[in-house]
């Protein structure tokens, strides 16, 4: 059976953007996902997409400032401190997602059957690590799948997967073990490949950046503007290679449906030619079909400052507003 996935990439205040394709799609093209995969700011996303909450994400992503979710202050002071694990003080994010991502809203986001996916990486292995709802999780030797049990475990997650390494803490997510978890977009900006390994044959990506970047003339005069300039180009590097694997899955399928295609204009029959692919353990296309990928994404840079860290409710409202344009200028070009 044919499945359909969401996957959003992380930026910050950035999602705003996504808000507004969402906000669009729900309202007229009305495609239901059955897999939702998120990164960072994607990660606060797709838990409400999940069960339909578009107006109150609008409302989250378009009400608060920097201040709800972050303080920046004191930086020299924590920066010091040996108690001090990052830059900027994350409080006020951890206590935005316990008042809005509740043990209800858990319970309502288990009773819409839908499978989410949060990115993290674990800053002692370093692998990619997924947290998710779903009761039968993939397993591959390329990534960690965590199956969580409770809403608190799940709002841990979220906070770890939205959680910029440096400027934001590492948490331990699983209060049984000491391993910290960061920000999935360390590794992984948008978890496309993920959706294809759950069985999506169709998925919607909505990325925050352009395909071409910006050119930022301004001159940098601190080392705290440098690492966040510096992690703005590391983000862009992974998300560029987030797309090529999926890409060139299609490209591959689609060149062996070619070729087959012209064995059986030779006389062959269609047993014979699966004969010559079919070598066990060694076809890494068995079970993959043609993926149809919707890539959504700015056609110039969003704002909010870097690395997604500035909240403007103005600035955050016309990135809605841009999002449903640019939805709305995709679906009718289909």
């Amino acid at each position: 059976m044919s499945k359909t996935a969401l996957v959003i990439s992380g930026g910050g205040s950035k999602g705003a953007f996504a808000v507004g394709v969402l906000k669009y799609m729900a309202a007229t093209p009305k495609i239901k996902f059955d897999t939702l995969c998120g990164t960072s700011t994607g990660s606060l996303i797709i838990p409400m997409a999940a069960i339909g909450e578009i107006n109150l994400l609008e409302k989250l992503y378009t009400t608060h400032v920097t201040s709800d979710i972050i303080h920046t202050g004191n930086v020299i002071n924590r920066f010091a401190s040996k108690d001090a694990y990052s830059l900027f003080d994350a409080q006020p994010l951890s206590l935005l997602i316990k008042n809005t991502y509740t043990d209800q809203f858990y319970n309502s986001l288990l009773q819409s059957k839908r499978a989410v996916y949060l990115t993290t990486v674990c800053l002692q292995t370093g692998r990619i690590v997924y947290f998710t709802n779903n009761d039968l999780p993939m397993t591959s030797p390329d990534y960690d799948v965590i199956q969580v049990h409770d809403a608190g475990t799940f709002r841990r997650a979220m906070f770890a997967s939205s959680c910029q390494p440096v400027f934001m803490p590492p948490y331990q997510v699983v209060e049984s073990e000491r391993w910290q978890y960061v920000d999935g977009g360390l590794r992984e900006y948008a978890p496309i490949d993920l959706a294809i390994d759950t069985g999506a044959t169709e998925i919607y990506a909505i990325l925050l950046t352009p395909e071409t970047p910006d050119v930022d003339d301004h001159h940098f005069k601190s080392p705290f503007e440098i690492l966040q300039q510096t992690l703005d180009w590391f983000t862009m590097d992974v998300a560029i290679n987030d797309l090529k694997m999926p890409k060139f899955i299609n490209r591959s399928l689609q060149y062996l449906k070619a070729v087959k295609s012209k064995m059986r204009s030779a006389g062959m029959k269609t047993k014979e030619i699966e004969a010559f692919f079919d070598i066990p353990f060694e076809n890494p296309f068995v079970g993959k079909s043609d993926l149809k990928l919707h890539i959504i994404r700015p056609e110039k840079p969003l704002g909010g400052g870097p690395g997604g860290l500035t909240f403007n409710p103005a600035e955050m409202k016309k990135m809605v507003a841009y999002g449903e344009e640019v939805a709305r200028k995709y679906f009718e070009s289909l």
